[in-house]
């Protein structure tokens, strides 16, 4: 059931990513000769009122949807026919080729919505439940069962107001309720190298409020979701590659699969997260400007348009050339790390 859950998972950012190509493709009326999930000789395919093969393949390591004439974008003597790809303006060729990678984040987007709604976001009462020792909160008496009123003036509802209206401020200004007694206090924070950043010591152990069907909540948490989900990814693989452990974090199919039972994708939940975590991944990584993924080709489309789409045939051959390379280079790095070190 796991590895069935795996399967499925993939296969449906497959097809929600190619969908979104062949979406903006049939607004701008160009023709789609195929839609396939996966590679390789199709199991089932059938065609549509449009004359659209529709194709379920064997090898689900990704898919493809082949519009009319794109398959001649890099050659010399190109087709210009009506519904050909060659034949749309430069804006829309760009946002067909974007429209995969904002399918992929929008449904994750989605998907962290329904998270929040329909699971519920979990929240913690401003209350002190421990006092770090050796830290500033202990050396300026914070206590246990403290209530904190605000944080640099700023109002503080739930404990996870705390960290975002303190910021990277070296200083504090805390008002808390102890007992029936307002309290202000100010003082210097300690830097955690860890974390990178200025903390006060204190943590909660009061029981999680589950604030379900919660629309506006919802819709905020899921929206800033995204870019932190990013920068921590940025900062992470940072990190690794200054401590040198960067192979041991990267994980592509072949990793994935190896750590499946790791995932918890028995139930529901880890079932989402994985999809979430793979379609923000997939999302960003295709519009990279690397050559022959949707942000390389975008990047392609743009330099032959300012020279009048009359590249020299050399630099094209340059361009599938280091985009062949480089894609090869990463899939063979990722295989082999996964097979040996996972």
């Amino acid at each position: 059931m796991i590895y069935l859950n795996l399967l499925l998972v993939f296969i449906c950012i497959v097809f929600i990513h190619e969908f979104g190509h062949y979406l903006f493709a049939r607004i701008f009326k160009a023709e789609v000769t195929d839609f396939s999930i996966g590679f390789g000789k199709p199991l089932l395919k059938f065609t549509d009122k449009n004359n659209t093969v529709w194709k379920i393949a064997p090898i689900p390591l990704g898919g493809y949807v082949k519009i009319k004439g794109l398959d001649t974008v890099f050659q010399k003597k190109q087709n210009q026919e009506p519904g050909s790809f060659q034949s749309l303006k430069l804006y829309q060729k760009i946002l067909i080729l974007f429209a995969g990678s904002f399918f992929n984040i929008f449904s994750a987007w989605i998907a962290l919505f329904s998270i929040f709604f329909f699971f519920g976001i979990a929240s913690f009462a401003p209350i002190i439940g421990k006092v770090l020792e050796n830290s500033s909160a202990e050396k300026n008496d914070l206590r246990v069962n403290d209530v904190i009123i605000s944080v640099n003036d700023s109002q503080i509802y739930e404990f996870s107001d705390i960290p975002k209206a303190l910021g990277n401020s070296k200083y504090i200004s805390i008002l808390i309720q102890r007992n029936n007694d307002l309290i202000e206090k100010n003082f210097e924070l300690n830097f955690n190298e860890e974390i990178n950043k200025f903390v006060i010591g204190i943590t909660t152990n009061s029981e999680p409020v589950i604030d379900k069907f919660n629309l506006n909540k919802s819709i905020q948490q899921s929206l800033f979701f995204i870019p932190t989900y990013y920068f921590a990814s940025i900062n992470f693989l940072t990190q690794s590659y200054q401590d040198n452990t960067l192979k041991e974090q990267l994980a592509g199919p072949v990793g994935i699969v190896k750590m499946a039972d790791q995932m918890m994708l028995d139930k529901l939940r880890g079932v989402i997260f994985l999809f979430i975590v793979i379609s923000l991944f997939v999302g960003v990584f295709n519009l990279l400007p690397i050559p022959l993924l949707d942000g390389g080709h975008i990047v392609y489309f743009i330099i032959s348009k300012i020279f009048a789409n009359s590249l020299p045939e050399l630099v094209t051959r340059i361009y599938i050339t280091t985009g062949l390379t480089i894609i090869s280079f990463l899939f063979i790095f990722v295989t082999f790390n996964d097979i040996f070190y996972k």
